[in-house]
């Protein structure tokens, strides 16, 4: 084995990551510079390059790494040494990342997961993309000698192209995905946080400014900045799900995504624990949803969820995770009762129960405390209650409704809703890790009881609750379960 480093790249990017974690205290400081010292800026900002490149340099130089046809080795720090050693066939995701200045020096950032780890083992801040190739050849090459007797899926000589994202269903998944608000909400944020660092006179001018502006005004600068808000988030979703790709490739599936930084995920199919299909009260309006995969083991922290299929048509969904996934366990034809005929009528009597309890305590709490805003405040409140007692009223009818059971011989499909997002999981029964029942007394006079399906996500668990579900349909999924 042959000692290497990374590509001079991983220079340039480490200086930039010692300058993104100093930025803010950099320009405190540049703002509190005295006139006498603006002389020795130059000086200043020629020390702070030098220190920062220096740093970044060394961190290149001591990280260096090894491989021979089982194992890949890494060894990086000066003072605390560290050592990893990841043998290729214990390797369950590769991600690599090209973001758009990567590419005219043909450098990828890799990050490698095994089993049983909350974080990556080993990260690669630029690798050459001939360094990043002969990794996953030898992490190909080391798990296809290694075949489990558990694994049911042929395996594929050449790449095989099963889903395609077309731009016309990627721009109405934008629009759809009220990111808008969130974008809005992040240039607020970014606005506050500069806010409390700006230098005294700047923020006087500004104060001032906006206290001299008429309402009209204001208004038009909130719009501007919402529009804003939903300009940028429509960009980062597009740009995040840009020509979005799922490839059969042995037994992985290589997911491909990202306009300016290109992203590739290898997943091996034995960690898929559970399919999710989801889909926001707004896409129920134009028929989309989109589906998610839980794996067991750890995951790239940059994504909470492993997204399979960003955008699909609710009719295709079924055939298009069929052909995505190369199986037929989404073939559900027997169907059971999910819930009994008067779930909705208490489902609903048990939503606003609640919430006249906290409507009491606190009326109980104004009229104590604040007695002098009690008379003119209760109308406001009841015309709020009657708001309130119609969304849910109809938020929880919608959650026995969109509520589903069925099965195959292989698999169980599970939907759910809180009335808003509607949450399908199709899992295999291999995958079920346990089957909970609870509820209060008074169900059991109703045949009825509450359902808890577990399935293994990340490091963790994931529970599918299921409510008022007939005590026949339970006996049914029990023996389904232990066939």
């Amino acid at each position: 084995m042959t000692k290497q480093h990374q590509s001079w790249f991983a220079i340039v990017v480490n200086f930039f990551s010692h300058i993104k974690i100093m930025i803010w205290p950099i320009i405190l400081g540049l703002f509190n510079i005295k006139n006498d010292g603006l002389i020795f800026l130059p000086l200043i900002v020629l020390g702070i390059f030098v220190v920062f490149i220096g740093s970044a340099w060394i961190q290149w130089l001591f990280f260096t790494f090894e491989f021979d046809d089982n194992e890949l080795s890494v060894k990086q720090g000066i003072f605390n040494k560290k050592q990893v050693h990841v043998p290729f066939e214990r390797i369950q995701t590769i991600s690599r990342t090209m973001p758009f200045y990567y590419q005219p020096f043909q450098s990828v950032r890799l990050q490698i997961d095994t089993s049983g780890q909350g974080k990556p083992e080993v990260v690669f801040d630029a690798l050459s993309l001939t360094q990043a190739d002969i990794i996953e050849q030898k992490r190909r090459s080391a798990q296809n000698k290694k075949t489990s007797v558990e694994e049911i899926r042929p395996k594929q000589s050449i790449s095989e192209l099963r889903y395609h994202v077309t731009n016309r269903d990627l721009m109405l998944y934008a629009v759809t995905s009220l990111s808008g608000l969130g974008g809005f909400l992040a240039l607020f944020t970014l606005w506050t946080q500069i806010d409390d660092i700006l230098p005294k006179h700047l923020k006087a001018t500004v104060t001032d400014f906006v206290n001299h502006q008429s309402m009209i005004v204001l208004s038009s600068l909130i719009v501007i900045g919402l529009f804003i808000g939903i300009v940028v988030g429509f960009f980062r979703i597009y740009n995040q799900y840009f020509d979005f790709k799922v490839l059969h490739e042995e037994n992985h599936l290589v997911i491909s995504r990202g306009l300016l930084a290109r992203k590739s995920v290898q997943l091996k199919f034995s960690r898929i624990q559970a399919v999710q299909l989801r889909q926001t009260l707004l896409r129920r309006m134009v028929k989309l949803m989109s589906a998610n995969v839980l794996l067991s083991a750890s995951r790239d922290e940059d994504d909470k969820k492993t997204v399979l299929i960003p955008v699909v048509s609710s009719q295709k969904a079924t055939t298009t995770l069929q052909k995505v996934l190369g199986v037929d366990d989404f073939d559900i034809k027997q169907w059971q009762p999910s819930a009994i005929k008067t779930a909705a009528w208490y489902q609903v009597r048990f939503s606003l129960l609640r919430l006249a309890t906290m409507i009491v305590v606190l009326s109980g709490i104004v009229m104590i405390w604040l007695p002098k805003y009690w008379d003119w405040h209760i109308l406001l409140g009841i015309l709020i209650a009657l708001v309130v007692v119609g969304f849910l009223i109809l938020k929880n009818i919608m959650t026995i409704k969109d509520q589903k059971i069925g099965y195959c011989e292989s698999a169980i499909y599970l939907q759910r809703s809180n009335g808003l997002t509607k949450e399908g999981y199709f899992i295999t029964r291999d995958k079920i890790q346990g089957l909970n029942t609870h509820g209060l007394y008074t169900l059991a006079a109703k045949k009825a009881t509450h359902l808890d399906i577990i399935v293994r996500d990340d490091n963790g668990g994931h529970t599918i609750r299921l409510r008022y579900v007939p005590e026949q349909t339970i006996t049914v999924l029990n023996k389904w379960l232990f066939l």
